[in-house]
């Protein structure tokens, strides 16, 4: 658990609009949890925590992605793939998931080792909020084509009942995470530019840009109320 003073800077960074950067290796449970604390304290600042399971929810998302890309790359560099050649990213994609998951210990081990982050930046913005989760591994050719795909599923549909056949990817997993999450803002009234995904310079950056307006306020009194 963080000592005093990390929480002072919180408030600090909170009160004074500064950019808090927390770093991890792993994202275990307790690391989730002392993340949607710090969430907590800036939602709580700007009148929005009424959407704090939300939007708890789309920090968790993009933080699980990240984790998992950089995941990928130590599994990629293992078997001697380029992650960037699509034959290779095919071949390797084919058991990553089940291969990962029978030794994710030793994985998350080998990501603090090479130096594989997650970083989460929180500004209190004027009105809102902007959480930005960073991976240093930037996105495949493969891996940006799919995340587009679901940022266009999501503009298609009114919902995600009528998305979801068209979300899921045997290759990648379900697929529905990231829909979800888009489905999700748009509920809670955040337009299509409240998520920004981008890679470069050695990074990849997902972006959660949050501006309280009319629709977003009365959305967050009722989440409150039937809390």
């Amino acid at each position: 658990m963080a000592n005093k003073g990390f929480w002072e800077s919180v408030y600090y960074s909170v009160v004074h609009s500064r950019t808090l950067t927390v770093r991890t290796y792993a994202y275990r449970p307790s690391e989730r949890a002392h993340v949607d604390r710090i969430l907590g304290a800036y939602l709580d600042a700007v009148g929005m925590n009424g959407m704090r399971s939300n939007l708890t929810y789309c920090v968790h998302e993009l933080a699980a992605n990240a984790k998992k890309a950089n995941t990928k790359r130590l599994y990629f560099r293992d078997r001697g793939l380029e992650i960037k050649n699509l034959d290779d990213y095919t071949r390797g994609m084919r058991d990553f998931k089940s291969q990962t998951i029978a030794h994710i210990d030793q994985y998350l081990e080998r990501q603090k080792e090479a130096g594989l982050y997650v970083k989460f930046d929180f500004r209190r913005l004027s009105d809102g909020v902007s959480v930005t989760v960073r991976n240093n591994s930037e996105l495949a050719p493969t891996e940006e084509s799919r995340i587009q795909e679901k940022l266009e599923i999501a503009r298609r549909h009114a919902c995600l009942a009528d998305a979801y056949p068209t979300s899921e990817d045997g290759q990648e997993g379900a697929g529905l995470g990231l829909v979800m999450m888009l489905f999700m803002l748009k509920s809670l009234g955040f337009g299509q530019e409240a998520f920004r995904i981008r890679s470069g310079n050695g990074e990849t950056r997902a972006e959660l840009t949050l501006h309280r307006n009319a629709e977003t306020e009365d959305e967050a009194k009722r989440q409150f109320a039937t809390a």
